[in-house]
């Protein structure tokens, strides 16, 4: 029988999915849901850290993501013509090697992980006393859920303003899958929205607003409802759910002196949501970070790949600026000292977990950063008088001079570029406008000029030819 989304609740940390063969199959592997699997709360504890295992993963926001994110931009790019990085960022993926980027087959053995604890979880009985922890529990499984739509949505669906949703999204699927669901059709893009709202307004209740690093809190999920409500348009929803978490979180921007060092640093106070990497839990099953995309970004050994670049473009945002902090992350490969001696600049944004190796980098979801960013967004787009303020905080953490700035999209979008790079935004943030960039096809390592707009296929990746071939019914996207 193909493995095909397990449902998982006792020893889930040490799950294999070497063979899994698709994302949905006519019988699924555990078609009798594990009944006894959560006795107590301790074992709901074990299968919800489970349930965020893949989110971290090269497979996931460990590499995946970010590339979807960034290397169909104009920030990063390959240094040479071949692999993976260049069949993202050249826009030439196709149906039969999209089964390689794993991301609709991870996203749904995750959504499969949050439905079998939510299904099992209500009949767990519990003290009193730990009656928040469950519900806690509960949250965060529709929160996992809700993130996992919205990343399928805006991968595999065209952009919500594009139509106003009325493209191809997910399949939509809230129990742990059956043989009837298992032939369930696509839903659009809209209607996947409406499960993310509706996901995320059942999971605020319900968690806790401590901090949590690595799993969603109560902010995280606020965080997730102002960036869904920003992608579809709903300005007032996202500037209120940004500011929530802005005034009342427990986070704080990085003073400036602090903010470089900041980034080897695990939980810090601007962290909402992580994925946790350590050397006993790696982004990368194999062989523990090989398979990271920071990985690809270090250049700070001799051994290390140094295949993924910043763009001139990107670093010559700091020409104007150059008391810019975040100047810091441009480093320079020197052809004769250099550990690669490539002549390069390269991006040391990312130096690497305190106490481990450089290569194991926890994932950054949510920033307390990026809400500001938002906040600014959605309030100059709905007329409140603090956008500018809002984005200052921003631009002047970063450079002192700045002492003033206009609520412009110019203005917001230099910033996202500036503070978001390498975390998986950029292209997103100019399809869901209807934006537009421009590659430099000067800079001698630009070697694809083309730039996608938001009415061209290649916006929204193919659904895999195995995906198809297990269940024929699965409608492919236009233009594969």
């Amino acid at each position: 029988m193909k493995k095909i989304l397990s449902i998982i609740l006792v020893a889930v940390l040490t799950i294999s999915l070497t063979n899994c063969k698709g994302f949905l199959d006519k019988t699924p592997t555990d078609s009798v849901v594990a009944e006894n699997a959560l006795a107590t709360i301790e074992d709901a504890g074990v299968a919800v850290n489970g349930m965020y295992t893949l989110l971290k993963y090269y497979t996931m926001y460990g590499s995946y993501m970010i590339m979807m994110g960034d290397m169909r931009g104009d920030l990063l790019y390959p240094r040479e013509l071949s692999g993976t990085g260049y069949i993202v960022y050249s826009y030439d993926y196709g149906s039969a090697q999209n089964s390689y980027f794993s991301l609709w087959r991870n996203n749904y053995t995750t959504i499969n992980r949050a439905n079998s604890i939510i299904k099992n979880i209500d009949a767990l009985e519990v003290p009193s006393d730990k009656q928040a922890i469950k519900d806690d529990y509960i949250g965060q499984a529709y929160a996992v859920r809700a993130l996992c739509y919205f990343d399928l949505a805006r991968l595999y669906g065209k952009p919500y303003k594009f139509d106003s949703g009325a493209s191809l999204g997910a399949v939509l699927i809230t129990e742990p899958v059956s043989p009837s669901e298992a032939r369930l059709p696509r839903s659009t893009v809209a209607e996947t929205y409406t499960q993310i709202e509706k996901d995320l307004a059942t999971a605020l209740p319900l968690l806790s607003k401590n901090k949590n690093t690595g799993h969603f809190n109560y902010w995280a999920a606020r965080f997730l409802q102002a960036k869904v409500a920003l992608y579809k348009g709903d300005n007032e929803t996202a500037y209120t759910a940004a500011k929530d978490v802005i005034n009342n979180g427990p986070y704080s921007l990085i003073p400036r002196d602090e903010f470089i060092d900041s980034w080897a640093e695990e939980g810090n106070d601007e962290s909402i949501l992580e994925g946790l990497v350590n050397l006993q839990s790696p982004i990368d099953s194999d062989n523990g970070f090989q398979g990271s995309f920071y990985y690809n970004l270090w250049f700070g050994t001799a051994n290390t790949g140094a295949s993924v670049i910043p763009t001139r473009k990107w670093r010559q945002l700091f020409t104007l600026t150059p008391q810019d902090i975040r100047i810091n992350w441009i480093d320079y490969d020197d052809p004769v000292t250099g550990f690669k001696k490539t002549g390069e600049y390269w991006l040391r944004k990312f130096p690497g977990n305190t106490g481990f190796t450089a290569f194991l980098n926890n994932p950054r979801i949510m920033r307390l950063a990026e809400a500001y960013l938002i906040a600014a967004e959605a309030g100059m787009n709905s007329g409140k008088g603090d956008a500018a303020s809002l984005l200052l905080k921003v631009a002047q953490r970063a450079d002192p001079t700045v002492t003033s700035i206009a609520a412009t999209m110019e203005n917001i979008e230099i910033q996202r570029m500036k503070e978001l790079i390498g975390e998986g935004d950029r292209f997103f943030d100019v399809m869901r406008r209807n934006g537009s960039y421009t590659r430099d096809a000067t800079d001698p390592h630009e070697s694809h000029p083309q730039v996608l707009t938001w009415s061209n296929d290649r916006v929204a990746l193919p659904i895999s030819d195995e995906e198809r071939v297990i269940y024929p019914e699965l409608q492919q996207n236009p233009g594969y």
